[in-house]
């Protein structure tokens, strides 16, 4: 029987593991596992979790991006208990013109916004339906579904790929994020740290609004009856202590965009479920696709896209499934995952 070890629990490597064929032997091996207390170790039970298109996109990347766009489309519909929501979104953008936006007329209800739905300074904006995601609830469902289908879950610390060696597979998927860059045998120096600054509110908000440009700030409502506020980047940053100050400028950030909807730009005005800090993975160069052979395994490399693994995670997915079915002489037939019926 086709053995395959998937190393990483995130959703990049769930995306893979449900994407394989139900005949193949799986075992997906990580430190941290859905289901876990709550830990900074990892980056997917803190995303924001939503999709939007990612600016400067190469033709691969897009496609990557759409075929994992219409697989949360289908499970919002199939799965609703799985967290996954058909939402509205509005993306404003200061710093392009809507010719350089790749994804226009791409997703479902593309519409151009008016000026008076723009907030001051705003230099456009787009309205379309995307999808949301709970990702403690999320990662913990299809975890259980996998399990069901014949998957195995296996938890371990590894410092390199050639620790699982004696696992007997003849692939191993290294779907690890910025832990590529801490494995002694793969030491990819172009995977960044990414540090996230968010807050979790209790909240009506029913849309995901996002304004990328000088300021990156976004507020994203979620079907519980929360909102993820936030945000910025701040690269080769680990350090997850919050930092009260940018915590206060979201806040502003927040109300000066969206003041109907955030009346107040003081924290004490809100009711804060959680201050979250999390450490994303990207990798410089885009996303590692690829295998090779290493220390006698053969690896097909699956990490690093920018905006993550809900972004990218089914088509990446995708791409990996295409190399290991070629190996095995069985190719994908469709983006539509192949196990447990998602």
């Amino acid at each position: 029987m086709a053995k395959v070890t998937i190393l990483g629990a995130g959703i990049t490597g769930l995306a893979i593991a449900s994407s394989l064929p139900t005949h193949y032997d799986i075992t997906v091996v990580a430190r941290n596992l859905p289901g876990d207390p709550e830990s900074t170790e990892w980056a997917s039970p803190w995303a924001g979790a939503v999709f939007m298109g990612m600016a400067d996109s190469n033709e691969k990347e897009q496609k990557l991006q759409l075929d994992s766009f219409w697989v949360w489309w289908r499970q919002a519909l199939s799965h609703p208990e799985s967290s996954v929501r058909q939402v509205e979104m509005e993306d404003l953008i200061d710093d392009a013109t809507l010719d350089q936006v790749w994804y226009r007329n791409k997703l479902p209800d593309f519409r151009i916004m008016s000026k008076d739905e723009l907030p001051e300074g705003a230099t456009f904006g787009m309205s379309y339906k995307s999808i949301i995601i709970t990702p403690a609830v999320y990662l913990v469902w299809l975890r259980k579904r996998l399990e069901a289908s014949g998957i195995k879950f296996r938890r371990m610390s590894v410092s390199s790929l050639a620790d699982l060696r004696g696992m007997g597979h003849d692939i191993l998927v290294n779907a690890t994020g910025v832990g590529a860059r801490h494995l002694n045998d793969v030491a990819d120096q172009q995977m960044q740290e990414v540090r996230g600054q968010t807050v979790l509110v209790e909240s009506n908000f029913n849309k995901i609004w996002i304004r990328r440009g000088k300021d990156y700030t976004y507020a994203l409502g979620r079907p519980d009856g929360t909102a993820i506020l936030g945000g910025l980047k701040q690269y080769n940053n680990t350090v997850t202590k919050v930092d009260d100050d940018l915590r206060a400028d979201i806040f502003r950030r927040i109300h000066e965009n969206l003041p109907k909807d955030f009346p107040s730009a003081a924290s004490a005005d809100y009711n804060v479920i959680r201050d979250i800090v999390g450490i994303r993975p990207q990798r410089q160069g885009g996303a590692r696709i690829e295998e090779e052979i290493m220390n006698g395994q053969r690896v097909v490399h699956a990490y690093g896209a920018e905006g993550g693994g809900y972004v990218f995670g089914w088509g990446l997915a995708r791409e990996v499934c295409n190399i290991v079915n070629d190996y095995y002489g069985s190719p994908i037939a469709s983006v539509t995952p192949l196990r447990a019926n998602l």
